[in-house]
């Protein structure tokens, strides 16, 4: 058989690579057949191909899209800095992914694993104003364990070039996220990362802008403990509004307040706001301990 003109069949039991994977490949310009019959429709690869859906295959199999993947065969060797960012981005998300199935694995082998899901550390609670805050914003949807690594990974990449390092940009508050929209479901949604800043900000990513989150009054209350442990914790906080007479004005905010890869799962620090406003003829808002 010519090593130029391999047929599909063949090619797919060399490299591994199904058909429809094949097809895929094709359609998005990542590995197009170096001949096409054109009454069958039959493809044909040639050897020196066989080396790149290897590749695919293997980049794939880290975790890269298709297009993260065309990107990263098409620099592979250069010493691209998109190269390294898209390598760090994954590390990142690789990490946080680790971190997720600890969780899993310490609920699930736990004696009641329902209470170790459950588990709830509430602190004091309190009525307060947040200011209008500029800030840093990028918004993204998808697996939110996923998205926020991400987002927070380009946020923290703008903050730190050269350009904004030499004119003194400085943050002037823990980087937070606002859920937004009602199309949320086990696969995630869309939200909006947040790092407050002071000092004139060059932006270079398009992805992300600087805009003021406006003022609020806020119920708020820090939540110590594993991520995901915050959904009880929200609902817990959510609960407290009709009780001490408050009523929702927006959507609420997470505040990270430590760095999850410095820190233990159970002394992670999240202070949670809720937009509020008091209903009316009632006075509620005084500080409690929930």
């Amino acid at each position: 058989m010519p090593t130029d003109r391999i047929p599909i069949g063949k090619f797919s039991e060399v490299t591994r690579l199904s058909r429809k994977a094949l097809y895929c490949y094709e359609k998005k310009d990542l590995l197009v057949p170096v001949e096409k019959d054109l009454c069958s429709g039959y493809r044909y690869y040639s050897q020196q191909q066989i080396e790149r859906g290897i590749w695919i295959a293997a980049l794939n199999g880290l975790g890269f899209s298709l297009d993260e993947t065309t990107t990263l065969l098409s620099g592979k060797g250069r010493g691209d800095p998109a190269i390294r960012m898209l390598l760090r981005d994954r590390l990142l998300a690789t990490r946080a992914e680790i971190r997720r199935l600890a969780m899993v694995e310490r609920v699930l082998t736990a004696e009641d694993p329902f209470e170790e899901l459950f588990r709830v550390n509430p602190e004091e609670w309190t009525k307060k104003e947040i200011p209008p805050t500029r800030a840093l914003t990028i918004r993204g949807e998808g697996p939110y364990h996923e998205l926020m690594t991400s987002l927070i990974g380009q946020i923290c990449k703008e903050m730190v070039s050269a350009e904004n390092v030499r004119h003194g940009v400085t943050a002037t508050g823990p980087i937070g996220s606002v859920y937004i929209g009602e199309d949320c479901d086990e696969h995630g949604g869309l939200v909006e990362v947040f790092l407050p800043v002071t000092g004139p900000v060059t932006v270079a990513n398009p992805a992300i802008e600087v805009k003021t989150l406006p003022a609020a009054t806020v119920l708020s209350a820090v939540h110590k403990g594993p991520y995901h442990t915050l959904g009880m914790a929200h609902a817990k906080m959510y609960g407290l509004l009709d009780k001490e007479g408050f009523e929702s004005a927006g959507a609420p905010r997470e505040l990270y307040l430590n760095d999850p890869a410095e820190t233990p799962e159970d002394d992670l620090l999240t202070e949670i706001q809720y937009p509020v406003q008091e209903k009316s003829g009632n006075r509620g808002g005084q500080s409690g301990r929930k």
